[in-house]
């Protein structure tokens, strides 16, 4: 009988097998003689037997089938030469040397065992653990248990818990949410007395979002938590879930002070793995308790900690999305949420954006005679229009002032035709105004005049504010100048915008040049251009027009010079 061997690699380990005449199993379980340890494989994949004078490869009804050489067989001789795969692994057949034993370390010791995550871009149908698969139990005839037991063949049927967890994440609103349904369900699900999540894309950039031990859980803890580094960073280096009879006695993990430092026994580690990144790490243990987990209990975790890691994903994307929501139009959101290199505008920058500032015009002597909810409707009415309108036109809103809106063009998002973008806004906002006067006028209320300025130049932009609130926004001269614009230089219904937005329109744009303005702070005269507005005769509501002090003179100055 020709004795044969066979090499293959775990990881980036090289094994080397002499092969047993009586038989030798391959798979997925740590029960067989050459363990493959990867979801690509079943757990019972594959046997090779001796049988007629000759070795034959016997597939034990696998997921993903056995290939000779490249083709895919179900019973069939090989010999020196020929490579058997079985998922992900290669297995080369070699000459065993004279006398050459079986590799009894060839297995992962049973002190350890690791689940690799390449099989998730292996492009292989992955076959779920058995215990995952099991029916749900009918509601009325048996509750939940709260943990599985080792010797539990079925594992308790683990896919309820799945179940479960689904239904209760679609839910969940935030991060902190997440994190506690998913501790829930491991604690329902598994024989563990102390649970823990981290967040992060290191080991060593990784912070403690919930921790728990029994029924107490804590976000955010400030104390030690009880977290083998030394765990965390065979997880992340090899990318696998990892398993430990017993931390304390693993010669895999001697050396680690935090397992002594907290008594780590039996214990379990897998990755928050989602879009082929790491985001973070779940770990349960029990202090108390050698081999309390089983491939079955390591296998429900991985897929636990996937779970945690969409879910964890969905949240953060949701939270900036309603951020954005805040600031931007539904366009704009979707743009900056699919953009592969958006950030969303958190970064501060300095680039060239348009500003515009909106302005009720006599609202301080309307509100002071006017009731609560006269007033809520006149701001809430103005607001909508011009939010509308800047949000139609790729705008983003910055803030209500009073009764002031505030938005700038040109942020998150570039856009090269910010300043047209903006001054078509202000068209925009004043012919809705007038819409509105109309639907007033018939309802036998006053009309409502705004102005607007609008100026166009370098700002800072991005997340502004203290560590309890940011607010996205911008910051500069050019800002300075759109406020004093709309303060200082605009009429009821009219639209004023500076000499650099001016510049930056059409060449046949219609624009009226009003000369240069002095505003009060600044040191410089600042040209300034009127945009008509179709059907809106200037000045209409004049009679009602409060202007500041310091820029009554400068208006007055500047009509009566044109």
């Amino acid at each position: 009988m020709t004795k044969l061997r066979v090499r293959y690699l775990v990881g980036s380990e090289q094994k080397v097998v002499a092969l047993d005449p009586r038989e030798v199993r391959l798979g997925r379980g740590t029960d067989n003689d050459i363990v493959l340890p990867d979801f690509s494989v079943s757990r019972q994949h594959a046997a090779l037997r001796f049988e007629n004078a000759a070795w034959w490869v016997h597939d034990l009804q696998s997921t993903n089938g056995v290939q000779l050489n490249g083709e895919g067989v179900e019973k069939c001789r090989f010999g020196v030469g020929d490579s058997l795969k079985m998922g992900i692994f290669v297995l080369e057949v070699e000459r065993a040397e004279p006398g050459e034993a079986k590799n009894e370390d060839s297995a992962i010791p049973s002190a350890t065992l690791v689940r690799p995550l390449s099989h998730f871009t292996d492009g292989l149908d992955l076959e779920l653990p058995d215990s995952m698969l099991e029916p749900l139990e009918d509601e009325h005839e048996s509750e939940i248990s709260t943990s599985i037991p080792v010797s539990d063949s079925t594992g308790g049927g683990f896919f309820k818990y799945f179940n479960q967890l689904a239904r209760e994440l679609i839910q969940a609103d935030t991060v902190d949410q997440v994190l506690e349904k998913v501790m829930d369900i491991a604690f329902q699900a598994l024989p563990v007395d102390r649970g823990v999540i981290l967040l992060g894309d290191s080991v060593d950039s990784t912070t403690c979002a919930l921790m728990r031990s029994g029924a107490d859980v804590v976000h955010k803890p400030e104390q030690d938590v009880p977290v083998s580094r030394t765990i965390l960073r065979t997880v992340m280096e090899e990318q696998v879930g990892l398993l430990s009879l017993d931390a304390l006695d693993d010669s895999r993990l001697a050396g680690g002070k935090s397992i002594m430092l907290h008594g780590i026994r039996a214990a379990m580690c897998a990755p928050l793995w989602a879009q082929k990144r790491i985001s973070g790490f779940i770990q349960v243990d029990s202090p108390f308790e050698a081999g309390k987990f089983d491939e079955m209990h390591l296998d429900f975790l991985i897929t636990l900690a996937n779970y945690a890691a969409v879910g964890v994903q969905r949240s953060e994307e949701r939270r900036k999305r309603g951020r954005l929501e805040r600031y931007h139009s539904p366009s704009v959101v979707e743009e900056v949420m699919t953009a592969t290199d958006a950030d969303g505008g958190t970064r501060l920058r300095k680039k060239d954006v348009t500003v515009l500032f909106g302005d009720l015009v006599g609202f301080t002597a309307f509100s002071e005679s006017a009731e609560l909810d006269e007033v809520t409707e006149l701001l809430e009415g103005y607001f909508n229009r011009s939010v509308e309108a800047i949000f139609e036109h790729g705008g983003t809103l910055d803030k209500y002032i009073g009764d002031c809106v505030m938005a700038f063009f040109g942020a998150p998002m570039d856009l090269e035709d910010h300043a047209l973008r903006g001054v078509k806004a202000a068209v925009e906002i004043q012919k809705r105004m007038l819409l509105w006067n109309k639907e007033r006028e018939d309802q036998g209320l006053p009309s409502v005049g705004c102005r607007l300025g609008v100026n166009t130049g370098p700002v800072v932009v991005g997340d502004i504010g203290s560590g309890q609130r940011v607010d996205y926004t911008v910051l500069g001269n050019t800002v300075n100048v759109a406020a004093r614009l709309e303060s200082s230089a605009a009429g009821t219904g009219e639209i004023v915008i500076g000499e650099a937005t001016r510049a930056a329109l059409p060449d046949d744009f219609p624009v009226e040049d009003l000369g240069e303005f002095a505003f009060k702070g600044l040191q410089q005269k600042v040209g300034v251009f009127r945009v008509p507005v179709p059907g809106a005769p200037q000045g209409q509501l004049a009679e009602t027009h409060v202007m500041p002090e310091d820029g009554i003179e400068a208006v007055r100055g500047a009509k009566a010079g044109s």
